[in-house]
């Protein structure tokens, strides 16, 4: 059938718009206290094309509440906002007007989170928390399986809340050691819903394609801001406003430090944790300036509790350097003279801040480099 001129119009004015704010979020390459080395430079650009990619999934193609698609969000060629090495992210979009199923199989992947949320990067850079499950609390099957109602009303079982203004579902799944560890297996439907979707209009298609620009222009920025702020603390690692942590899509199972490091070859930042107190889990990472976690795949940028060796008193020191120090606690920077660090405590009532110290390489104790300081 064809299309009026001011559709098709509209049409073009989406694209066009898409188009044109990528251009433009070129200039966060060299914007001021933007590191000008080659590396950071050359993982700016590629920051760009996978928020672009982020974008065009997050709401062009995985964008309809009445067939929710269970996705992943973050991964190895996706990151953003210091995502987890230990994590395995799942997004759909949802309406809490409506109700949904999700059906899958525990495995046994150590901390399993599901959460439901208004709001979002595209429309006002926030994502607040309209329902929570901790995995601890699902009723399973002795053959594993579970269902979880997503709904505004309470149902017996397994039950996610949401409200009318709900549009996202975030599940995490978390590691402890993810060589032996089974994910969970999730799919959701919806319950109220045709056989199969509707043939998609022009009208809807413009939509989402500026859904896609916000929430590219509003993720570039957002975490380049996140950034900026970071650096003004050099080499620390700072707990932050767990409430602003929580607007923009935070676990509340978490706490959350976010810092900086600036090293020199031939010097490490010694990250030390006094104590650990009763917990989950806990990790840190390494992330570049664009606050994307380093490559996992390839270097050893994380560390979680059950990868790290404790000391003979039950804390723990953590060494950040370029090269290996020998230290059984090691972390790399894979290159990086400069980037940001993510430390997260998981379910602890009462965390203890890392201590963080600047030193010559040359200066470890020598206890500190065999790991039993």
């Amino acid at each position: 059938m064809p299309i009026e001129d001011s559709q098709r119009t509209a049409a073009k004015i989406a694209w066009h718009q898409f188009c044109d704010t990528l251009k433009n979020a070129g200039e966060l390459l060299d914007a001021p206290g933007v590191p000008l080395d080659a590396q950071t430079q050359a993982e700016g650009v590629r920051y760009l094309s996978r928020m672009a990619r982020a974008a065009l999934e997050w709401y062009v193609e995985f964008n309809d509440p009445a067939f929710p698609v269970l996705y992943r969000p973050a991964h190895e060629t996706i990151k953003l906002g210091a995502d987890n090495p230990d994590n395995l992210y799942q997004k759909a979009v949802i309406d809490g007007r409506h109700e949904y199923r999700l059906i899958g199989h525990r495995g046994t992947v150590d901390y399993l989170s599901m959460a439901s949320s208004r709001g979002s990067y595209a429309e006002n850079a926030s994502q607040i928390e309209t329902g929570f499950v901790d995995g601890s609390d699902l009723k399973v099957a002795a053959d594993g399986t579970f269902e979880v109602i997503i709904s505004q009303h309470r149902k017996e079982g397994n039950w996610l809340p949401v409200t009318a203004d709900s549009e996202s579902l975030l599940i995490r799944q978390t590691f402890r050691l993810r060589e032996e560890e089974e994910p969970a297996t999730l799919r959701i439907e919806r319950l109220d819903t045709g056989p199969v979707p509707e043939p998609l209009d022009l009208e809807t298609a413009a939509a989402r394609f500026d859904k896609a620009t916000a929430f590219f222009q509003n993720t570039t920025r957002l975490f380049f801001d996140w950034s900026q702020r970071i650096a003004e603390q050099p080499n620390t690692l700072p707990l932050w406003d767990q409430g602003f942590c929580q607007s923009v899509g935070g676990d509340p199972n978490i706490l959350y430090y976010h810092g900086h490091f600036n090293l020199q070859q031939g010097e490490a930042m010694v990250i030390h944790l006094p104590s650990i107190p009763d917990c989950k889990t806990w990790n840190i990472q390494v992330d570049n300036y664009w606050m994307e976690s380093l490559d996992y795949r390839y270097h050893r940028v994380s560390l979680n509790q059950a990868q790290a060796e404790s000391n003979q008193d039950g804390s723990v020191t953590l060494v950040l350097s370029h090269a290996n120090p020998g230290h059984n606690n090691w972390l790399s920077t894979a290159g990086h003279s400069e980037g940001t660090l993510c430390f997260r405590w998981v379910g602890a009532q009462h965390p203890v801040d890392p201590e963080v110290t600047v030193v010559p390489l040359s200066d470890l104790p020598r206890s500190a480099a065999a790991g039993d300081a």
